[in-house]
């Protein structure tokens, strides 16, 4: 009888444990559905938000090069990233382009805070906990997009014929490998939201819990 009875709650503890699983990921797919939906005027506004953080932290770079952001509207990209050499200037007294790179806002940065943010909402914790695991969450995955605007900025320098940042070899090939591996690749940077996901949302008592949850079942 006492075996019959713990099948019994180790298969209800089970289906409940599917329940939840099921209903997260219902929950997660519908919010990130509703954040990602194009929204009249949104994509526009999200691209300004992007411009002027991104001037704000790279415009100022130093005296032998310059970087500007640009809004524009060319299907695919929506920012130009142009690039200067503060020593090239013309008679007037304004720097000339040298390069420039184009740019997707949200294929580099809005894909990820949609994604950290269906994560976190749809989550098994309070609305008080969500509140303070969005707010560090987007920071911190901000953090991850200025990295990345970062390596695409020092590209840019690095590049013929700008070439301000002069690179060793060894270290032109290790620019180039993390452009493929962490920028480039969308599929990092989800992974990134989820391990951001999982700092911000989750206890030590969490997962003490689960544990007990998988200690219970055996």
């Amino acid at each position: 009888m006492g075996g019959a009875k713990s099948n019994i709650d180790t298969t209800r503890i089970k289906l409940i444990q599917t329940k939840h699983i099921i209903g997260f990921f219902c929950v997660f797919v519908l919010i990130y559905v509703l954040v990602m939906i194009p929204w009249p005027g949104f994509g526009a506004a999200y691209s300004r938000f992007y411009r002027a953080g991104a001037a704000f932290l790279f415009e100022l770079l130093g005296p032998k090069g310059a970087v500007r952001f640009h809004l524009i509207n060319d299907g695919e990209y929506d920012i130009k990233i142009v690039f200067y050499d503060s020593g090239q200037a013309r008679p007037d007294g304004k720097m000339s382009p040298v390069g420039f790179i184009n740019h997707n806002s949200h294929r580099e940065g809005y894909i990820y805070v949609a994604f950290l943010t269906a994560l976190v909402l749809a989550g098994p914790i309070s609305w008080r906990r969500k509140g303070w695991a969005l707010l560090w969450g987007m920071i911190l995955i901000h953090g991850f997009i200025v990295f990345k605007l970062a390596i695409w900025i020092t590209y840019g320098f690095n590049k013929e014929p700008l070439s301000l940042l002069v690179l060793s070899p060894f270290w032109k090939r290790a620019l180039l490998l993390t452009i493929y591996v962490f920028v480039r690749n969308l599929t990092f940077g989800f992974v990134v939201a989820i391990f951001i996901w999982i700092l911000v949302s989750f206890r030590r008592e969490d997962w003490s819990k689960i544990m007990m949850q998988k200690e219970g079942e055996k």
